[in-house]
């Protein structure tokens, strides 16, 4: 499933969760792919089998029906997250932002607008956080639609949408995942503690 010879799923920037690939058309049995990699969530899930494996916030969020924020960006690349951050703290009117988002296509940079006419709309200190919202959520879905809609096809060919969406996104993530395993030993070997632990006085 993760074997980056299929490119199907990339590595968040935590280093730990996983994504679907918006590349992944490179491979042209993809979809196919995604929508047996959720039959077998599915079923892993219908089971009670733990999965060797964490997927990213947003994904979870998808398979429960949540809706997504551009705070979800923040699993998936920090840096991307912190771009926001600072855009929100500043104002953006003059840096030539526009509701538009270049997108890398075999080699070739295609403009994609986020909403109609976006091109033509610049990004301002009133509309800024629109603006965000939009752009997270073609980052999040819209950039991979085909992708997300054929394993959630998958997923809930095996456990329908209204039995999942009473957990939330971590609910979710526990009974797929369960709790990662820590080694103790490992982790005093390879922690360097500074400071002191003050008790509290009450």
């Amino acid at each position: 499933m993760f074997n980056p010879d299929y490119s199907l799923f990339t590595l968040s920037s935590n280093g730990v969760s996983y994504y679907p690939n918006s590349k992944s058309y490179v491979n042209p049995e993809h979809l196919n792919y995604f929508k047996f990699i959720g039959r077998m969530i599915g079923k892993a899930l219908f089971d009670g089998h733990l999965l060797d494996c964490y997927f990213s916030k947003p994904l979870y969020k998808m398979m429960i029906g949540d809706e997504l924020c551009f705070e979800d960006q923040q699993d998936i690349d920090e840096d991307t997250y912190r771009g926001y951050q600072w855009t929100l703290k500043n104002d953006p009117s003059d840096y030539g932002l526009y509701f538009c988002i270049d997108v890398d296509y075999f080699g070739q940079n295609q403009s994609k607008e986020l909403i109609e006419n976006g091109q033509d709309v610049l990004v301002t200190n009133d509309n800024k956080l629109d603006y965000l919202e939009k752009l997270s959520y073609y980052k999040l879905y819209t950039n991979i639609k085909e992708q997300v809609d054929a394993f959630l096809k998958g997923f809930h060919e095996l456990i329908p949408r209204n039995l999942v969406q009473i957990f939330n996104h971590r609910e979710l993530e526990l009974l797929l995942s369960g709790l990662p395993d820590f080694n103790l030993n490992d982790l005093r070997r390879n922690t360097d503690y500074a400071g002191g632990y003050k008790e509290d006085s009450d």
